[in-house]
């Protein structure tokens, strides 16, 4: 028997799910965190699949992911043999009703799952689960998806429950949405955390504030996370002078030192620094700040084609790019759904921190400046390319979360999650690839040679000449930023691997440089999950189209920094031409495709 998760956004649903099936599913405290429909055996007895839906209010809502959750229902009803689990929100239990009843209209076999009821009834308010049962004619159980045993007994309560017996009646309910038998409202009444941060003098400035400071721990000279990286390039500096001490072999001992440890600690040195940019990203989620801050900047994100709810997936791209573009199916429709896309190829995620950090030190003398401004380059060059896609922003329609104290125990949980999984990254994928371009760096058909007489340096030969004109001349630093298209980690680790001792660039080729790897597409993950999204033709677009975009501004960076305005002012000339031609493109086909349609409904007359 398959077992679906129903509701409401934001009411438990996904939480539920990982407890019940072992899964990592994303969570959060804001509206729109599952985006598609996500399968998993059960752990328990009882089920053999759970399957978790994005949430909607009704069958015929309005955004993209409530229409996924709608047909995939419908197609369920159809095959049978199915249990829908409509989870609410104790608090907010009337809410739901208006999707209990197209349940019951559908007489599709329903359960009710009450989540946070503690909370609840901490706040004044009362519920009786077995009157709750006689009231709607059907099983209504409690549930506390954080906790084992509580996650255990309701897994054995629906195992005993048989569908035949979970038929509603639409005439239950009827037209009241509000007080039913065995559930009683807690006290209504402003919250003062919440009414500070609806304020948009405190919310916004509280925001940057917090980032700031989160920033600054991060990447200030002589703060925890500066403290941090320094211990583990410390750690990898006393652990590649073991090896090198007990390895004979001058080719073993140059694979594990020159190509494992260096190039696996190029980027391992960065996890403190990582580790606390992950932190605060899931203290807004938690906290519910992430819907507050999408109500407060609605107004700037419409002046660029997209509405507050793509705030979401701008912070989630902090993180991760291609988890970032799988949340765009939350937004209002194809149209938003592909600006806020072309906006996230550009917003750097952390995978783009160890490579960029490393890079600043050869310009800034303090990361912590550095940091900030590639982080204000690349989302406002997200931003510009979504207002260049053109269109209308869509209607913004969300609801607000409570603002609350994170849970320690999910908000570490979620920590632990992401940091494993860049370390499994680190260990497999750039790990690999370090070890193949050591190889090639290594060896030609004659066996050991220089780095300068490799396959890898013959490979390479050409692809050099694309930045001279960002002043870098080294074929190797060229293929450490084009290595950076698979994974943006492999670009720290080719740079250790090539460049023990720190690669040296003139002031003006270094900031070009930067600014070339902070524009450069996203990982072949983040393509991949455009393609899924927007399909395959869409993403080599945005590819292609970044990528002559990174080269043309690294290009007038290095002109501009080296005194050769004019030059300068000609390259700049040039994207100006590229980008109205693009533009001018896009029109062209949108005016033909109106056109066939005009046509093709004539015909149709």
């Amino acid at each position: 028997m398959k077992i679906l998760l129903v509701g409401n956004p934001n009411v438990g649903k996904t939480t539920l799910f990982n407890a019940l099936t072992g899964a990592h599913a994303s969570t959060g405290n804001y509206c729109g965190v599952t985006v598609g429909a996500v399968e998993r055996p059960s752990r328990y007895s009882g089920a053999d699949i759970v399957c978790d839906l994005p949430g909607l209010y009704s069958f015929d809502g309005m955004s993209m992911e409530e229409k996924l959750a709608g047909e995939y229902i419908e197609k369920e009803r159809k095959k049978g043999d199915f249990l829908v689990v409509l989870v609410a929100d104790a608090a907010t239990l009337p809410r739901s009703f208006s999707l209990f009843r197209a349940l019951a209209e559908r007489k599709i076999p329903t359960v009710y799952a009450l989540t946070m009821c503690k909370k609840f009834r901490r706040r004044g308010g009362k519920i009786d689960c077995g009157a709750l049962a006689k009231e709607l004619g059907i099983p209504c159980l409690e549930v506390d998806a954080l906790r084992k045993r509580s996650a255990r007994a309701f897994a054995a309560a629906l195992s005993a429950i048989r569908p035949a017996d979970c038929v509603p009646r639409a005439d239950k309910i009827g037209e009241r949405t509000g007080q039913v038998r065995g559930y009683l409202p807690a006290r209504a009444g402003g919250r003062k955390i919440d009414d500070f941060f609806l304020n948009g003098f405190a919310a916004l400035p509280a925001f940057f504030f917090a980032a700031g400071l989160v920033f600054f721990i991060a990447f200030g000279k002589g703060m925890p996370g500066d403290l941090g990286k320094r211990g583990m390039e410390w750690l990898f500096d006393v652990l590649s002078d073991a090896a090198g001490r007990h390895i004979s072999s001058p080719a073993v001992r140059s694979l594990v030192c020159d190509g494992l440890i260096a190039g696996a600690g190029g980027v391992f040195s960065f996890l403190p620094q990582i580790a606390l940019v992950y932190l605060f990203l899931g203290i807004l989620e938690e906290s519910g700040f992430m819907s507050v801050f999408a109500f407060m900047t609605d107004g700037l994100f419409a002046k660029f084609g997209l509405s507050g709810r793509a705030a979401f997936s701008v912070l989630l791209g902090y993180g991760c790019t291609a988890a970032a573009i799988s949340s765009t199916r939350g937004l209002e429709n194809k149209r938003v759904q592909r600006r806020a896309a072309a906006a996230l190829f550009f917003v750097p995620c952390s995978a783009k921190l160890p490579v960029c950090l490393t890079l600043l030190s050869s310009v800034f003398e303090n990361a912590f400046l550095g940091a900030v401004l590639l982080y204000l380059l690349g989302t406002g060059m997200g931003l510009l390319a979504a207002a260049f896609s053109g269109g209308e922003e869509g209607d913004f329609v969300m609801e607000l979360t409570e603002i609350c104290l994170p849970d320690p125990f999910s908000l570490a949980k979620k920590l632990i999650f992401r940091v494993g999984q860049f370390i499994i990254k680190v260990s497999t994928t750039v790990l690999v690839f370090t070890v193949a371009v050591w190889f090639l760096s290594s060896f030609s058909f004659s066996g050991p040679v220089p780095a300068e007489e490799s396959f890898l340096a013959r490979i390479c030969g050409i692809l050099r000449y694309a930045f001279y004109p960002m002043g870098v001349t080294d074929w190797r630093a060229a293929f450490a930023a084009v290595s950076g298209l698979i994974a943006k980690e492999n670009i720290a680790g080719m740079l250790a691997v090539f460049f023990p001792e720190g690669i040296s660039l003139s002031f003006p080729a270094a900031c070009a440089y930067l600014a070339f790897v902070a524009l450069l597409p996203p990982c072949v993950s983040a393509l991949t999950a455009c393609a899924r999204e927007l399909g395959a033709r869409t993403a080599a677009e945005y590819a292609v189209f970044q990528t002559l975009f990174a080269f043309l501004c690294a290009y007038l960076v290095y002109f501009l920094l080296s005194g050769g305005a004019a030059a300068g002012l000609a390259v700049l000339i040039l994207a100006g031409a590229f980008f109205a031609l693009r533009k001018g493109l896009r029109k062209g086909a949108g005016k033909l495709r109106k056109i066939r349609k005009k046509r093709e409904r004539k015909e149709e007359t």
